[in-house]
């Protein structure tokens, strides 16, 4: 007898078009997925033809609120398991289309048997099983509808090996793409606003392990600002199993800016320095990228240029995913995954500081570097660094209503 109250398949897409490293991909994500439950109760990870089984004890919905936040998922179901027997396959059919009668409230549905036989030795073939589960259900339910292209009701059934057959009703969606590790760790450099917490979430859902870098500038902006960014760390830490967050203080350097440099250049040379920051923090964390939400022509210190002097600080590769996208895409994509309500709280970040009137568009590398030659660049980087808080957290599942892949 099964020791577990409760199963789950999972399905994966991108992982399943990878080729002799496929199985290493399958292993990072079913270890990902033992971590994000590891603080529920006891449960079991496995993995057989091409998807990865979750039996657990722990309550249904919370494990569903974790599963939907782990890269590399591309959807579950809850499911039933019983025999190859007819008898016992039937009855789970219809107790399922029972279950969502009792969600729809009503019994003129269209629906549809999604059969699939990895054991050959069953005696019937998918169709032949599909069209005799969706007699019943007809036989039973006069008034539905079989519609094979856009039905309201799916129920799946997939008949496996050692006399088991599993049957489910919904396929929740997860975030897809690849299972974090997979792709190194970078380091993202959050602001508080719209874009960099969406680039953070587009790069952990390609694999990267991510940790986060705020610059704060107290006391011109306040602990409010601090705090939002931490709620942006939070809400962002259901996607990977343990997130950092680095906050750098910035008043310091910022001062020292204003009083040495010319005031156009000013928004620039904040951002090389972070990058100099970044560059002494990375060694610590064996951080491979940095990650910015910088978008071609958004602000005056995101054109070609200005982004061509100021990534001339930086000695690792920076990934930018955003930087093609509409400002309104952004908007669109922070609210589905939850972010856009934290971020325009109206809290400033640090380059709102001593911003500068009339800021410099198309800046020239040997100007910028003559500007910032005028910093003593090595102490105010060393006294930030020195000054850096960390902070750590675990996965939390918070507002899992904000949420809308």
């Amino acid at each position: 007898m099964n020791p577990y109250k409760h199963l789950f398949i999972i399905r994966y897409s991108e992982i399943g078009l990878k080729g002799k490293n496929r199985e290493w991909f399958e292993q990072k994500l079913m270890r990902n997925i033992r971590q994000h439950l590891s603080s529920e109760e006891a449960s079991k990870v496995t993995k057989i033809h091409g998807r990865i089984i979750v039996e657990t004890n722990a309550d249904s919905d919370k494990v569903t609120s974790r599963l939907q936040y782990i890269p590399g998922i591309a959807n579950f179901s809850l499911a039933l398991e019983t025999t190859h027997e007819l008898g016992p396959i039937n009855e789970i059919v219809l107790q399922l289309v029972s279950e969502y009668i009792g969600k729809v409230k009503r019994e003129d549905i269209t629906f549809k048997i999604a059969a699939c036989r990895s054991d050959k030795h069953f005696s019937k073939n998918s169709v032949q099983l599909a069209a005799e589960l969706g007699g019943t259900v007809l036989e039973r339910y006069p008034t539905f509808k079989v519609d094979l292209t856009q039905p309201e009701c799916v129920i799946g059934i997939e008949i496996w090996p050692k006399d088991r057959a599993i049957l489910y009703l919904e396929k929740t969606p997860g975030v897809d793409g690849l299972p974090v590790g997979t792709s190194g760790k970078v380091l993202s450099f959050l602001s508080g606003g719209i874009d960099s917490p969406l680039a953070s979430y587009s790069m952990m859902t390609r694999g990267s392990k991510t940790v986060y870098i705020n610059f704060h500038s107290y006391p011109f902006i306040g602990e409010q600002s601090r705090e939002k960014v931490i709620d942006l760390v939070k809400h962002l830490s259901r996607f990977q199993t343990e997130s950092i967050l680095l906050i750098v203080p910035f008043t310091e350097i910022q001062k020292a800016i204003k009083q040495e440099c010319q005031e156009r250049y000013r928004t620039l040379l904040y951002r090389r320095l972070m990058y100099h920051i970044g560059n002494r923090i990375s060694k610590n964390h064996k951080i491979s990228a940095y990650v910015t939400g910088e978008a071609v022509g958004q602000v005056a210190s995101q054109t070609i240029e200005n982004l061509t002097c100021t990534e001339e600080a930086a000695n690792k590769l920076i990934l930018r995913p955003l930087i093609g996208m509409a400002k309104s895409e952004i908007i669109n994509k922070a609210k589905q995954i939850g972010t856009y309500p934290i971020s325009i709280q109206p809290f400033p970040d640090c380059c709102t500081v001593f911003q500068p009137r009339k800021p410099e568009t198309h800046a020239r590398l040997h100007l910028v570097l003559k500007e910032e030659n005028k910093l003593d660049v090595e102490t105010l980087v060393n006294e930030a660094v020195e000054k850096t808080e960390k902070l750590t957290f675990e996965t939390q599942i918070i507002d899992t209503a904000l949420i809308n892949f």
